[in-house]
């Protein structure tokens, strides 16, 4: 059941549309003037209001001015019109109004005009509901942040001593039972990094601007990345302008780029090629990083970016959401392109001030 504003000051009328909507099961508060029924009209607490254009003194434009932009409802708001050229029921929808039916209202415009009203709230009050979750999220996450270093301290010095402790116990074991200690080894190896990731995100960024060679700076994480047994089996084409230039933070621009070159070998399965493009326009840069692995299903591309959201069985979902806070900071975007074939493609692109070719 939905809560419908009615405001309509010819009583006749107001009661058959009231009549029409309570018949579908909704709570309906009409009146005939806004004064009447401005109780209800405050974000949150209706989801549609059906006002009529002419009424005395307060009309429906007036309605619709103090509903949008002094109150900030997002709720739709749906005007009923009986002017043929429709002139103030068209300057209505531009100044924010959901849409207009016209007189003669029957049952069915009305109904049909309230249903698509109903939708859109509620498609708002989700994403609403999404982005407040990812802020308290955030907020969470920057309260850890403040002692991401203490803590990154505490917890990396049992694991290390445990490492060690294991390496040790192989060496005097038989192939069998070290093959055993190896495999616990990688799995703090992984369970380190996944730390590492975390806090890394949940830390408040500082940025130390520098002019960077952006192909300097891919050589550097495609040298640390080679020495990964992932990437034993993969190619990697760049291609970069020559004296391409950008003014970056070059440590966390560069954990952008291996985290992009990374996953796209994890796609790959530590078989495949990545090619990484820049190019530098009036816009500025723009950085493409694509493979050939499989992509990354529809379903899935509006959630890549967010913290914890991860398609691997052994992913935080930290990666691209770490990889979009640091962009962002440099003022920048980051987004999936779709490809023709399989692969992925993700571009970054940064503002022209901080950009150019020396």
């Amino acid at each position: 059941m939905a809560k419908i504003v009615l405001i309509d000051d010819e009583t006749r009328l107001q009661q058959t549309l009231a009549r029409f909507l309570e018949q579908q099961g909704h709570e309906v508060a009409r009146g005939s003037s806004f004064r009447e029924v401005e109780a209800h009209l405050w974000p949150g607490r209706f989801e549609v209001l059906v006002t009529d254009i002419v009424m005395p003194d307060f009309d429906g434009l007036k309605v619709l001015r103090e509903v949008v932009e002094v109150r900030q409802c997002s709720e739709p708001v749906v005007l009923i019109t009986g002017e043929p050229n429709l002139q103030s029921a068209s300057e209505a929808v531009r100044r924010g109004a959901f849409d207009y039916v016209t007189k003669p209202v029957t049952k069915d415009k009305l109904l049909e005009v309230v249903a698509r009203g109903l939708r859109h709230v509620t498609v708002l009050r989700e994403r609403d509901q999404a982005r407040q979750m990812e802020i308290q999220l955030l907020k969470n996450l920057a309260s850890l942040g403040e002692s991401a270093s203490v803590l990154t301290h505490e917890i990396r010095t049992p694991i290390t001593s445990l490492r060690h402790a294991l390496r040790a116990v192989g060496d005097k074991l038989g192939i069998e039972d070290r093959v055993l200690i190896e495999e616990f080894v990688g799995n703090l190896n992984r369970i380190e990094r996944m730390l590492g990731e975390t806090l890394s995100f949940a830390k408040p960024l500082r940025l130390h601007l520098q002019p960077v060679a952006v192909a300097e700076l891919l050589t550097g994480c495609l040298h640390e990345l080679q020495r990964m047994p992932l990437f034993a089996g993969m190619t990697v084409d760049v291609a970069v302008p020559p004296g391409c230039k950008a003014q970056l933070d070059a440590q966390l621009f560069g954990e952008v780029l291996t985290n992009l070159l990374r996953n796209a070998a994890e796609a790959c399965g530590g078989k495949g090629h990545v090619e990484v493009t820049a190019t530098v326009g009036p816009a500025g840069l723009v950085l493409d990083v694509a493979d050939d692995g499989p992509g990354v299903p529809p379903h899935l591309r509006a959630e890549i970016f967010k913290p914890f959201r991860s398609s691997k069985d052994f992913g935080t979902g930290i990666g691209l959401a770490f990889c979009r806070k640091v962009v962002e900071a440099h003022g920048g975007t980051i987004g999936f392109v779709p490809q023709p074939d399989a692969g992925a493609c993700f571009r970054v692109q940064l503002p022209a001030s901080g950009a150019g070719q020396a």
